[in-house]
């Protein structure tokens, strides 16, 4: 069965989305959800979330989604896997992330501690500067995801030394409820009632030697991947929508030339293409799907069309503007015009 999560653990994410100006029913559109159907149904599977979670926080410019007081703009999980290419074992890496960390959010939230034969990796957000601490509920389901999140970077980096090494997860909620049918995700035994959260490692495996990752997975789109390819059902793994995923993540990061995102993901142009294909997708067609979505975003912000271009990756100004005009029958020019009249 595939791993779930609790749409009202999902709501306020959504909320606080809407309430910053993102276009709520577009992201929700480019994941397969609906405003609608978090409102009836109690649970979606947990890729999605994390489908709908990277799409906002694109929309927000904050790889943080507005939880913290202090701002991660995008790319910061890029400049965290790029130094995590140095490390030589599990325990390296995991030195590497919780100091990147603080040193990105300003206090000394993580750590890294040898307890008996475990190597923990410990966050300790008890005086982490949250923007807001209305909702406890909805911090303990983030933070449980910030775990998943930070586990998929190091086995990602460590390959199989996290995996095979993981042996407890310890966090802060008291018990099982079901609000938390997302830690179904963890295959290992689970601390409930902790006084902070931990990743707990075998210090043996978590030391050994690893091989050096592949360049090509060192950026955010491959974290988001494992994350979706180690939440779905077997039923989606099947279909192979990872590989979309994989396309759509890219795009979303700027790189848009089929050549180059083949080459980040280890494949040819041509093992890419038919990958799509078994999962009823093209190359084409989520290109236009990405870049037309960040292109109406951007330009309803007011940034100039020459920007818009240059931000997506087009050539030159008169490619974007033909681009947009196939897309969606009206000049950028007239797309932000229209924008402007509705507002006012």
């Amino acid at each position: 069965m595939s791993v779930v999560a609790s749409t009202a653990q999902i709501m306020p994410l959504v909320r606080m989305a809407a309430a910053s100006g993102v276009n709520v029913d577009d992201v929700m559109r480019s994941v397969g959800l609906s405003v609608a159907r978090l409102e009836t149904e109690r649970r979606i599977e947990l890729a999605d979330y994390f489908r709908l979670q990277h799409q906002i926080s694109a929309a927000l410019d904050d790889e943080t989604l507005h939880l913290s007081s202090r701002q991660l703009l995008p790319g910061t999980t890029d400049f965290v896997m790029e130094r995590l290419r140095n490390a030589t074992t599990l325990h390296d890496a995991m030195k590497i992330l919780a100091q990147s960390y603080n040193l990105l959010h300003g206090g000394e939230f993580n750590s890294v501690r040898r307890r008996g034969d475990l190597m923990s990796l410990i966050i300790d957000d008890r005086r982490f500067p949250y923007a807001s601490t209305d909702n406890p509920e909805f911090l303990r389901f983030s933070l449980e995801c910030v775990q998943i999140f930070v586990h998929c970077m190091l086995a990602i980096v460590s390959r199989p030394h996290a995996q095979a090494g993981l042996r407890r997860l310890q966090v802060t909620r008291a018990g099982r409820s079901d609000e938390s049918a997302h830690l179904d995700f963890w295959r290992t035994p689970i601390r409930f009632g902790a006084p902070v959260y931990s990743l707990d490692y075998d210090y043996e495996i978590a030391t050994s030697r690893i091989d050096p990752p592949r360049i090509e997975t060192l950026n955010a789109a491959h974290v988001y991947s494992e994350i979706v390819s180690a939440a779905a059902s077997p039923r989606r793994a099947g279909r192979g929508g990872e590989t979309s995923d994989f396309v759509r993540q890219m795009l979303a990061r700027g790189v848009i030339d089929q050549t180059r995102i083949a080459a980040h993901s280890g494949t040819s142009v041509a093992t890419l293409r038919r990958r799509l294909e078994a999962e009823g997708a093209s190359f084409r067609d989520l290109r236009r799907e990405v870049l037309n979505e960040a292109a109406q975003r951007l330009l309803k912000r007011n940034n100039s069309i020459a920007d818009v271009a240059e931000e997506l990756g087009f050539s030159d100004f008169r490619a974007f503007n033909r681009a947009f005009k196939a897309w969606n029958g009206v000049t950028p020019k007239a797309y932000a015009s229209q924008v402007a009249r509705k507002a006012d």
